[in-house]
C-alpha cells in the first residue's frame, strides 16, 4: 500500500509540476509578439494569444492575401532566432496538430515543424553557485505553423 501511495505521490507532482512550466510565457516572446503588433506593416494583421495547450503557447494571426504560408513560416522562424535560438536542422518537417483553434477546434491541421537550441553559456558568462563555471545550459524550443480556415497557428513550445 505505501509503494503505491509512493508511486501516486510521484507522478502528481510530475503532472503538477508540468502544469507549472506549460503555464508560462517566455518574457522575449511576449515582447516580440508585441513588437510585432506595434510595426505599423502589420496592424492587418496583428499576432493575437490564444491558449496554452499540450505544453504550446498558441496564437493566431489572421490569413492575409498578401502572406502566404512561406511568409508567415519565415516571419516566425525570424522571431525565434532574433532572440538567441538557432536552428537545429535546416529542413522544416510536415505534420499534423491540434491547435486550439475557434474554427476547427478537434480537427487536426497541417502544421510545419522546426526545432531550435539556446546556449545559454554562449549569451552571458554564467557562473555556478561554487564559483566555478557552470555546466552547459540549453533549452530547446520547436515552433509549430498551422493553417486552419482563415487563420494561422503559431505554437511555441520551451524545453528547460
Amino acid at each position: 500500500m505505501r509503494i503505491k501511495l509512493c508511486a501516486l505521490l510521484v507522478l502528481v507532482s510530475i503532472v503538477g509540476a508540468g502544469f507549472v512550466v506549460a503555464a508560462s510565457i517566455p518574457a522575449w516572446l511576449d515582447e516580440a509578439i508585441s513588437e510585432w503588433n506595434s510595426e505599423k506593416e502589420n496592424e492587418d494583421i496583428p499576432i493575437q494569444f490564444v491558449d496554452i495547450k499540450d505544453d504550446y503557447v498558441w496564437y493566431m494571426i489572421p490569413e492575409n492575401d498578401e502572406f502566404g504560408q512561406k511568409v508567415i513560416r519565415s516571419r516566425v522562424h525570424a522571431i525565434v532566432e532574433k532572440n538567441g535560438y538557432m536552428v537545429t536542422d535546416e529542413e522544416e518537417l510536415v505534420t499534423m496538430g491540434r491547435p486550439p483553434s475557434p474554427v476547427n477546434p478537434y480537427k487536426e491541421k497541417k502544421c510545419w515543424r522546426r526545432s531550435y537550441v539556446l546556449d545559454i553559456n554562449a549569451l552571458s558568462d554564467t557562473k555556478s553557485t561554487r564559483g566555478g563555471r557552470s555546466g552547459q545550459r540549453q533549452r530547446m524550443l520547436t515552433s509549430l505553423v498551422c493553417e486552419d480556415t482563415g487563420y494561422w497557428f503559431m505554437g511555441f513550445r520551451i524545453l528547460q
